[in-house]
């Protein structure tokens, strides 16, 4: 006789599993021949397993906490148990010494694997992420990554829709509309003079640099918007005297070989600590997006951004209260132009 089993979700925790009748005899195996019942609950944790015995005599939950302490109350038991057999009774201080001797050796033991399956997890990771960034590019359907918060942000007495991407202490990935004017463009593409780039570090593009202008200027008002949003999100002061190179890229159409900026890391992405008056975020304003192709992408995060014409995005790879770099989430490819032109403005910003 074989009966079936069906779970049944009584609240957002609670659950009933119960056996049905098997489908040649129409009886199950309880007392009388009735259908056992059984109830279990999940939690917020992760790794949950749940284990029915035979006839729902006997339901075993367990997940990533509940195996943490049996670990745990495992390693104390042995460590004390060794420490016993080595205790004499004279000398009690040698025993507490071996006993957190032990407990130490353990625990290094547990971090060392748990650190390698850290290790593991992010290698994979960005593999699987630099993979996925070549389709995202040449995906024609792709579209933009939904946005975890939505907000306001004033400036000068004007409001500004926020849409945050990615949102951790080291890596944060917001995008802003409407952030930049025509006019501000066209002062800046009129500053600088183009050279064509052709793989210096990964990129394809025709570029031009240039010095923020001292003044109250139509590019001095928009590099102190971009370091005024930095201020705000980062709660630190951006260097304004060190952070003055504003550059100018045009990606041109090119169906066989499309204009592009490989994955890059604008400062350091590693988790290695931050040295004073490097730098810690980055902006990019969309002066003219292409018909087709030229999104950016963040493949470690799996952000990918199909921008509109004035908009910018402001990504920041600096943890103020930790003082360490971003790991790899602000990683960023800037995808080819399969059709059209695009033409950015990008700044990058230093710490005080």
């Amino acid at each position: 006789m074989e009966e079936r089993l069906k779970s049944t979700l009584m609240s957002a925790t609670n659950l009933r599993s119960r056996k049905f009748p098997a489908k040649k005899t129409g009886h199950c195996k309880g007392p009388n021949n009735t259908c056992r019942t059984g109830h279990f609950q999940v939690n917020a944790n992760e790794e949950q397993l749940i284990v029915f015995s035979e006839g729902l005599e006997k339901i075993v939950h367990t997940d990533n906490v509940v195996r943490a302490q049996e670990q745990a109350k495992s390693v104390l038991q042995d460590c004390k148990a060794s420490a016993l057999d080595e205790f004499s009774g004279e000398n009690s201080e040698a025993t507490m010494t071996s006993l957190l001797a032990c407990l130490d050796k353990s625990i290094e033991g547990a971090m060392d694997e748990k650190k390698s399956e850290i290790e593991f997890q992010q290698d994979l990771r960005i593999n699987m992420g630099s993979k996925l960034a070549g389709y995202s590019c040449f995906d024609p359907n792709v579209t933009m990554t939904e946005s975890i918060q939505n907000k306001t942000w004033s400036n000068s007495r004007t409001n500004y829709n926020i849409k945050m991407l990615f949102d951790k202490p080291a890596s944060k990935i917001a995008y802003i509309e409407k952030f930049a004017s025509q006019e501000e463009c066209n002062a800046v593409a009129g500053g600088v003079s183009l050279e064509e780039v052709n793989g210096l570090d990964g990129l394809y593009a025709k570029k031009g640099d240039m010095t923020v202008p001292s003044g109250g200027g139509t590019i001095s008002k928009l590099i102190k918007r971009m370091h005024s949003f930095a201020t705000e999100s980062l709660r630190i002061p951006v260097d304004s005297k060190t952070s003055r190179e504003v550059s100018w890229m045009h990606y041109g159409e090119n169906a066989e070989d499309p204009r592009r900026y490989d994955a890059h890391c604008d400062g350091l992405c590693d988790g290695s600590s931050h040295s004073r008056g490097d730098h810690i975020a980055s902006f990019v304003v969309y002066c003219e997006a292409a018909k087709k192709g030229g999104h950016t992408h963040f493949s470690n995060s799996g952000i990918h951004i199909t921008p509109e014409v004035g908009s910018a995005i402001f990504y920041s790879y600096f943890d103020p209260l930790t003082d360490v770099y971003d790991a790899g989430f602000t990683k960023v490819t800037e995808c080819g132009v399969l059709e059209g032109n695009k033409k950015v403005i990008s700044h990058k910003m230093r710490s005080s």
